[in-house]
């Protein structure tokens, strides 16, 4: 099958590149973040400080975690955007990130404050773009 007949090429391509970027930038943030709380830790003493040094820490490493996972689907799309023969396993990448961008949805509502409901919002785009190119592609495949 030639590559110009996958419609999702092009949309697995664009998203899986902005994957990459977002991670990049996400786990540099959480690397300031432990480095920052160790830092804190360290630097201010007592148990307040160090607390909080943790605690940043622990996000900067749960941001860390999140992010590879980004980066890997991200790799993945730009990879495999030219193989119908993936586009199967792209699209459960791709449930996968619609189902944990409606888990951060629900949280969002669950919050105090409406720019985490339109940020997680926001959030949903991109997941859903790339299950769409997903399964064009694996459309294509039929």
């Amino acid at each position: 099958m030639n590559d110009t007949q996958l419609k999702g090429r092009m949309m697995l391509k664009v998203v899986g590149i902005l994957y990459i970027v977002f991670a990049a930038i996400s786990i540099f943030g959480g690397l300031v973040a432990i480095v920052g709380g160790a830092a804190l830790g360290v630097a201010m003493g007592g148990d307040m400080a160090l607390g909080l040094g943790v605690a940043a820490a622990v996000l900067g490493l749960v941001a860390i975690l999140g992010s590879v996972f980004g980066l890997v689907v991200g790799i993945l799309g730009v990879k495999w955007c030219n193989r119908p023969d993936k586009a199967g396993v792209l699209f459960v990448l791709g449930i996968v990130l619609v189902v944990l961008a409606a888990l951060q949805l629900l949280a969002a509502f669950s919050g105090d404050g409406s720019t985490s409901v339109v940020s997680a919002l926001i959030g949903l785009v991109l997941p859903v773009l790339y299950t769409v190119g997903a399964w064009q592609n694996k459309q294509s495949l039929q």
